[in-house]
């Protein structure tokens, strides 16, 4: 953890006064950047997640770091005029694309503020960073430099491969007794150099809702494990402007007595699907499985 916060602090924040998190500590962005940073750097902490609508206050001068969420993006757009008075500000914005909101602001708050991107996750730490621009049009992810890549050198350039990184930052698992060795992290990607990517999409139903993990798989696992009697499939909403990532849950059964709420009390355990659609009946493709089109169409 020490490692991590030295590491992405020096490279990308630089000295700090104040820090605000918009991430709660439970995540591991949030315990980073919201607790440990603020802790070693013997600096200030204001913890926004737990009054996300609380106003902010800094003095005259202050260099100003911000951990974001996707949701903190417009809640920061509405209360700028407190932060103008600092004298620097950095963002960092980690779990899911940043919304609208974020690049509307880094567009209005030019040059006192400067917002990068961090992709990582629990497992991994960070892995790469980027600047967050003011245009839609980002560029590539650059790696940290204690990570390296587990990749087919060989291959054409742009081919589409699985990202699977390596680093001492790895995490170790609850039943082992050393780190892992590489991880997978279920992303594509085309590699643009060799420290340098770019994201094509996921390889697995994986999405990050305000920074929680949800495998859609599981989703629909434990739906049907719940509603045994309904028909459930959840697909991925990524443009979400408030969560950044979300999903919509379609499904069919009320004749069998199924409902909303029995929906949401199977989802108790997961982030709550940003919609839940009643279909008479699921759309199928020939082979049998859902007709991702047909559903997404529905929307």
């Amino acid at each position: 953890m020490e490692r991590e916060v030295e590491l992405i602090g020096r490279r990308l924040v630089g000295p700090v006064d104040h820090v605000v998190s918009y991430a709660p500590p439970q995540h591991l962005f949030g315990a980073l950047f919201g607790q440990w940073l603020p802790r070693l750097a013997q600096v200030r902490v204001h913890h926004a997640w737990a009054d996300p609508f609380a106003p902010v206050s800094v003095s005259p001068g202050e260099r100003v770091l911000i951990v974001c969420i996707p949701m903190a993006w417009d809640l920061l757009r509405r209360g700028w005029p407190a932060l103008e008075r600092a004298g620097s500000v950095v963002a960092l914005h980690s779990s899911a694309a940043p919304p609208p909101a974020a690049r509307e602001l880094v567009r209005r708050a030019a040059p006192l503020l400067q917002a990068h991107e961090i992709l990582g996750s629990t497992e991994t730490g960070g892995i790469a960073h980027r600047p967050l621009p003011p245009e839609d049009a980002a560029g590539p992810w650059r790696a940290f430099p204690d990570v390296s890549f587990v990749r087919d050198v060989g291959s054409p350039a742009r081919r589409v491969q699985e990202l699977v990184v390596r680093g001492p930052r790895l995490a170790q698992p609850e039943s082992g007794t050393r780190p892992l060795a590489q991880w997978d992290t279920g992303d594509l990607v085309e590699f643009t150099g060799p420290r340098t990517f770019r994201l094509v999409g996921r390889s697995n139903s994986l999405i990050k809702v305000n920074g929680i993990k949800v495998h859609l798989a599981r989703v629909e696992q434990q739906l049907a494990a719940c509603l045994p009697h309904a028909e459930c499939v959840a697909l991925p909403l990524p443009d979400d402007s408030i969560t950044g990532e979300g999903y919509a849950v379609f499904w069919s059964g009320r004749g069998n007595g199924t409902g909303v709420s029995d929906i949401r009390t199977a989802l108790m355990n997961f982030p709550s699907p940003s919609r839940i659609i009643e279909l008479a009946k699921v759309p199928r493709v020939p082979s049998g499985k859902p007709d991702r089109k047909a559903l997404l169409a529905v929307l």
